[in-house]
């Protein structure tokens, strides 16, 4: 197949030929003169663009092609590359139909105009493939090739378009005309095949791998390709066959093995699955990235089924031992430990990745989230601290280390690092500081209403409430319907017996917010219950332990929430 070379357009200089041989035939008239002017400027515009274009400043480049084509709206070239450049940058078009469309009118006139010129008849049909505009992505496509028949891209192209006008025929005919030029191929007879399959002709789409192996009978794909069509129409025990006849041709060939192992998997033959996965583990066919994929499903499996571990370990240390000190097997490493449930074997594991890629924010974010379901705080927090001392940290890696801190038994040192947090970007608080909402923007105000909650926590299980409930009303004041905030407030508010109204105000506001939370639901019970309204309370109660029932959320202070608005009840009835 013929490689395409994208001429270079001189229109500068044919530009200035063209008016020097316009000016002869108009002899100088007023009228001309202008027009010559207009024009000239537009091509001395057109070559300014491609000048800035070239130098990769498109913003400038757009400028100049935008006042090419409004001096002179019948030159071809600036039409085409302004409309281009209006439909991918959509700067003009603001996304409107009409001014899409009619960026596309602005190439068609050169795109008709210059039939030959495949770059722009392939990139035009693309866009208008793109843009729905279907019928006319099928009339370029013919239009060029059929004067530039040796061009067999524009019958891939054209197949596609053929599909998108749900005619699968003429898009197989397209197909098959290219095969009748470049040969058979597994890409585009993987294409036939999905067009048959669409039309729903199964027995076409077998016989299309067929021809490919009848083509290629010593390529194993082509056989792996038949397998997997075998798989789509439901015909396992022809897809094992398939499979076996590529094995066949190529025993150590990786994909033969994935292929192999996939369906091992499917009819959940665990022996075969152990051996191929080991033996694709082991292929010098496979990259990396495969082999992980394979290894990667079969661990999901065998967790999700609770299976043999030892198995598992046993397959993960084959592919260690050929890559000791790779980023992402020892990733993989710790996201297996963790799934597994030995935390600090997977902080183990990520602390080999971050020393050999220090900078990798996501290693640092996984050691940190271990850190914290090992329950090992104090080290989540030190972690952090040394990870600012080879990036800057994202929001993430700070909403870590702001839950962390907020789990410390040290409360002076959880405290200390909240006040840092606000203290500096993006945020920038102070304590004598804390009006400046209006320049921050939704995601800055969550934070700052999150992390004063956090304080609010820390100063209540201290026993300093007056400090807590000051610090809920900076929260609610950055985010009025922060509903952890809202709950937390209310709840302890009960607890001290105070402002009863208004915590039961704000916690009924909590409920509009959430749905479905059983903490939530035993917050407003237990202040109804502090207010006196026995039965009201009662009944969002066995809510709530309904509620954490289904959820599995084991939590005793519901238990002695309900038995004490169950005994107040009874109280009321002996009285």
């Amino acid at each position: 197949m013929r490689r395409f070379v994208r001429r270079e357009r001189r229109g500068f200089l044919i530009g200035l030929l063209v008016l020097a041989a316009t000016s002869l035939a108009w002899g100088g008239s007023a009228q001309g003169e202008t027009d010559l002017a207009r024009r000239q400027k537009a091509r001395y515009y057109f070559l300014q663009g491609s000048l800035e274009a070239s130098r990769q400043e498109m913003a400038k480049a757009y400028e100049y092609f935008k006042r090419a084509y409004e001096l002179d709206p019948g030159y071809g070239d600036a039409g085409f590359t302004y409309g281009s450049q209006r439909l991918f940058l959509r700067t003009d078009t603001m996304q409107s139909e009409p001014e899409l469309l009619r960026s596309l009118r602005m190439m068609q006139e050169y795109v008709d105009a210059n039939p030959r010129d495949l770059y722009a008849t392939q990139l035009y049909g693309y866009l208008t493939t793109a843009l729905d505009t279907v019928e006319e992505s099928v009339r370029v496509y013919e239009n060029t090739y059929n004067i530039l028949p040796g061009e067999t891209q524009l019958l891939q192209a054209m197949a596609d378009a053929y599909m998108r006008r749900m005619e699968p025929g003429k898009a197989i005919e397209a197909l098959e005309r290219y095969e009748g030029i470049e040969g058979k191929s597994k890409d585009i007879s993987l294409k036939k095949i999905t067009f048959k399959l669409a039309d729903k002709d199964t027995v076409g789409a077998l016989q299309e791998a067929d021809l490919l192996i009848e083509a290629h009978p010593g390529d194993p794909y082509a056989r792996i390709l038949k397998g997997n069509l075998y798989e789509v129409v439901g015909n396992m025990d022809s897809v094992v066959k398939a499979y076996k006849e590529a094995e066949a041709l190529a025993p150590e060939n990786g994909a033969v093995k994935m292929s192999l192992a996939q369906y091992y998997r499917a009819t959940g033959d665990s022996v075969m699955l152990d051996n191929m996965v080991y033996s694709a583990l082991l292929s010098e066919d496979l990259e990396l990235e495969d082999k992980l994929g394979i290894l990667g499903d079969y661990l999901q499996k065998l967790l999700d089924e609770e299976g043999d571990r030892k198995r598992g370990d046993h397959l993960f240390s084959v592919l260690q031992s050929q890559y000791l000190h790779e980023p992402q097997v020892l990733e993989m490493s710790a996201r297996y430990e963790a799934a597994k449930g030995d935390y600090a074997a997977a902080g183990e594991a990520i602390g080999y990745a971050i020393d050999v890629d220090p900078t990798n924010e996501n290693y640092w974010l996984m050691l940190v989230s271990f850190d914290m379901m090992d329950k090992n705080y104090e080290g989540a927090v030190k972690n952090y601290n040394k990870a600012k001392e080879y990036l800057e940290p994202s929001q993430s890696l700070k909403n870590l280390y702001s839950a962390s801190a907020s789990m410390l038994e040290d409360s002076q040192e959880a405290e200390r690092i909240i006040r840092e947090l606000l203290s500096e970007p993006p945020l920038g608080l102070t304590e004598d500081d804390d009006t400046l909402r209006h320049r921050l923007d939704y995601e800055g105000l969550q934070w700052a209403s999150s992390l004063y909650c956090i304080l609010g926590d820390i100063y209540y299980k201290r026993g300093e409430a007056d400090k807590a409930f000051a610090e809920y009303e900076k929260s609610l004041y950055f985010l009025p319907d922060n509903a952890l905030t809202l709950n937390n407030y209310a709840y302890f508010l009960s607890e001290e017996g105070r402002e009863l109204e208004k915590a039961k105000k704000m916690s009924h506001r909590v409920l509009e917010l959430v749905d479905n939370n059983p903490t939530y639901l035993d917050t407003y019970a237990w202040i109804l219950y502090k207010i006196g309204e026995y039965e009201n309370a009662l009944t969002f109660m066995e809510e709530a332990l309904q509620m954490a029932e289904e959820q599995g959320d084991d939590n005793e202070e519901y238990h002695t929430h309900f038995e004490a608005i169950k005994g107040a009840i009874e109280g009321l009835k002996k009285d």
